[in-house]
Formats: C-alpha cells, sequence, structure tokens
C-alpha cells in the first residue's frame, strides 16, 4: 500500500482545511445540536446527502438501508450500530477504481480527490489505522456478512492477516479513527474530479 485516495466533496474544502478530515461523529460534535439528538441521528440511516453548514455536506448511506443492511451483520448487531461504528471513521480506498466508482455515484455534484502517502499516515496515525476486507459501507447486490471483527486493527492484520488467519487478500478499505490533517508529508495530491 503505498498511496491511498479519500474523495470529498468540494463545497467542504473550507472545512477539511480548517479541521483536517474528520469523522461524521466528529463533524456533529462541531454543531450545536443537542448530545442526544446527535447521538440518535448518529445511530440512523441517511437515506439522503444532510448539510450540516455552508461547509459540511455528510454524505447518504443510500448502499446500505436498514433492511439490505439487517441481513448481513453478524455477531447481535443491529443496524444502528453498524451505522454508529461507521460514524466514528475516516475512509480511504486502496483501489483507484473504487475511487471511480464513488465519484460516479455523486452524480454531478463537484468532487476533490485527496491522494495521501499511505507509509506517513501510518506511521504516524498507525495507532488508529484499521482496515476492511469489504466495502463496509455498501450491503446492496449480495452484501459481505460483517460484524464485529470486520474492521481490524491494522497492526493485528499485519500480524496475523484477516480472522481466517490469510493475509493474501488486500484490504478494500483503510480506516482512521482520529482526524487526518490534509497538508504534506500526508497529503501528496488534491484534484477537482
Amino acid at each position: 500500500m503505498t498511496e491511498v485516495f479519500h474523495l470529498a466533496e468540494a463545497t467542504n474544502l473550507p472545512s477539511i482545511f480548517e479541521h483536517g478530515l474528520t469523522s461524521t461523529k466528529r463533524l456533529f460534535g462541531l454543531t450545536l445540536l443537542p448530545e442526544a439528538d446527535q447521538a440518535s441521528r448518529l445511530r440512523s440511516h441517511r437515506p439522503d446527502n444532510e448539510r450540516l453548514s455552508d461547509s459540511v455536506l455528510i454524505r447518504d448511506q443510500k448502499p446500505m438501508p436498514p433492511s439490505a443492511l439487517e441481513r448481513a451483520l453478524e455477531d447481535g448487531l443491529a443496524p444502528a450500530d453498524w451505522y454508529a461504528l461507521l460514524n466514528d471513521f475516516v475512509f480511504f480506498w486502496l483501489d483507484p477504481s473504487r475511487v471511480e466508482r464513488q465519484r460516479r455515484a455523486c452524480g454531478d455534484r463537484p468532487q476533490v480527490l485527496l491522494t495521501f502517502d499511505a507509509a506517513s499516515l501510518l506511521d504516524q496515525f498507525g495507532a488508529e489505522a484499521f482496515v476492511s476486507p469489504i466495502n463496509s459501507g455498501n450491503a446492496r447486490r449480495r452484501p459481505a456478512l460483517r460484524g464485529r471483527r470486520t474492521l481490524m486493527p491494522y497492526g493485528r492484520w499485519l500480524e496475523s492477516g484477516w480472522p481466517t488467519g490469510t493475509r493474501h487478500r488486500a484490504p478494500v478499505e483503510l480506516l482512521f479513527r482520529t482526524t487526518i490533517p490534509v497538508k504534506a508529508p500526508y497529503l501528496l495530491e488534491m484534484r477537482g474530479v
């Protein structure tokens, strides 16, 4: 893994420059919404994009409606648990073709592709890094099962591979449970797509 990619809404750049790439949970924490309302919304499905401010648009969760997600969950998790879990991370793609699929799903909304140096990110934020063998935000079309072991700490994955003991399959996502600065040495390139 040399480069990783994050596709951002162009309208989010002022917030990204001010706060870094941060989780939906942290973005909600920057609002004036009561904590109970924040907690409820973080555990709920977002069928449409949600604007928190002029410079913060949170993406929809159309690819994981509760009915489809429920069939894909293990370990006694409910859809609300999975939404809350994912809302606590910043996501990166490892494969440019997945970035392109996400870009197409964004329609005509202007997007910015942020390319990061994976080694720099992992050197600095590795303790907060996780990997996923699946697109954790999609539960359509024969969704892969997912549960408490799907998002694996990066260090554990390096040591022992996936829960099956294999390491031959590369991760699909790299996730961080921390804010990621959008500057050198982490950021390599930023361009509109």
